[in-house]
Order: C-alpha cells, then sequence, then structure tokens
C-alpha cells in the first residue's frame, strides 16, 4: 500500500520523507506523478520530478535532483548536491557519491560505484554540430560491477564493460573492454590488476540504510578516533 507525500506523488511504506523534500515536482502540467518504493530515505533540500520511478530501500543526500524520466532501481544511494538531469536508468544497487553529474541517456547496470566529483557527458561537439537539427544526445553506458574512483570525467557514448575499474581522475575517451583497467588523462586500457579482479562489495552498493540514518542505533555510530586526541583544541 501507498501513501501521497504530496498531491503528485506516491510513497511507498517505511520510506521517510524529510521537511524541505519536493517530491513529484509538476515539471509539465501533463506530467505524471513521482513513485518512490518502501524503506528509503530522501533526505531535505532535494528536488524529485514527476514521472520518476525509485525502488525499495532508496537513499538520498542533502540537495539532490533528479529530473524527468528517471528510472532507479533497488538499494540505490544519491548523495549530497548529485544531479540527474532525466531520461537515465539506474539498476540495483547503485552508488553515487557528493557532486556526481549525469546527463541524459546515461545508463547504469547493477552494481555500480561512482566516486565523489564524477562528471558524465553526453554531447562531444555541444553546440557545434555539423548539421540541424542536433543529433540526440547520448551518455555512457556503465555495466555491472563497474567502479569508479573520484573525479572522473566520463565523455559521451562510451561503454565501461562489466567489471572494469576506473581510477580516481581518470578520463574515460573510449569504450573500456570488460574486467579493465583504465588510468590516467586521457585514460589508458590495462589489464585488471589481479587484487582488483572481484565484484564490487554489497555492503558498499546494497547498504540496508547509510551511516547517518535515524534509524541506526546511537550506540552503533562511529566514534572520534582516540588517537586523534581530544575533539577540542
Amino acid at each position: 500500500m501507498t501513501m501521497p507525500a504530496c498531491d503528485n506523488a506516491l510513497v511507498g511504506p517505511g520510506t521517510i520523507v524529510e521537511e524541505g523534500v519536493c517530491l513529484g515536482w509538476r515539471y509539465h502540467p501533463q506530467c505524471g506523478p513521482a513513485r518512490v518504493g518502501s524503506h528509503g530515505i530522501l533526505r531535505a533540500g532535494g528536488i524529485v520530478y514527476g514521472d520518476v520511478e525509485i525502488g525499495d530501500c532508496f537513499q538520498s543526500g542533502h540537495g539532490t535532483v533528479i529530473r524527468a524520466r528517471v528510472r532507479i532501481g533497488n538499494f540505490c544511494t544519491i548523495l549530497h548536491h548529485s544531479v540527474l538531469e532525466g531520461i537515465v536508468r539506474l539498476g540495483d544497487g547503485v552508488r553515487l557519491m557528493t557532486h556526481v553529474y549525469v546527463p541524459s541517456r546515461t545508463w547504469f547496470g547493477d552494481d555500480v560505484f561512482v566516486g565523489p566529483g564524477t562528471v558524465f557527458l553526453n554531447d562531444r561537439l555541444p553546440g557545434r554540430w555539423p548539421d540541424e537539427p542536433p543529433p540526440t544526445p547520448q551518455g555512457a553506458t556503465v555495466e555491472d560491477d563497474v567502479m569508479i574512483g573520484g573525479g572522473c570525467l566520463i565523455l559521451p557514448g562510451v561503454t565501461i564493460g562489466r567489471g572494469s575499474f576506473v581510477a580516481a581522475g581518470a578520463t574515460v575517451t573510449k569504450d573500456v573492454p570488460p574486467e579493465s583497467f583504465v588510468i590516467g588523462r586521457p585514460g589508458r586500457v590495462e589489464p585488471l590488476p589481479p587484487a582488483l579482479a572481484r565484484p564490487n562489495a554489497r555492503s558498499l552498493t546494497r547498504p540496508r540504510q547509510d551511516l547517518w540514518h535515524p534509524q541506526t542505533p546511537f550506540d552503533e555510530l562511529p566514534d572520534w578516533p582516540p588517537a586523534w586526541g581530544p575533539r577540542t583544541g
């Protein structure tokens, strides 16, 4: 059974919608509702347009923006000030960290991790098209169990193959075969080191709740590291 969170949204049982969330934004007079599954949390400052579908156990950070016609699977996380520009697909267990930018027509498989500050693009010749009308934008395709480090740049139309690892700061300019390692600017595609030849940890991509979830027992939250000394001074 679902319950309305506002006049243009349906929210599943157990999902927390904090004060200050704009859920089901009517971007067009004919748009449909936003639909959010059960046992998630949408944090203050976020905007979710109408015509968005989100699965169970979703977690958002503060200030996230999810525009129209986005489809998000179960156990997904989108953290603070990240943006999905609409017409984006996330499978199950996709985790986007802080300040990730995802343009339209970008596709993610299952159990994908994207580090903070990573930018995806969807147009190789923005505003300088050889013909009119402009071509349809095409974002990246990120297959299952891909790990993308922080501060990466993913160019339009590339496919990052299943199980690949993109090192922090890399620029992906071309297709990446499955189970490859990408490093550098522009990114060099190398064999995946043995230490990285395993699926992404499901405790990372599919957590039941994040570190600062209000339902986490307070005595289980991490404390100040003793080696740092007193908290003041």
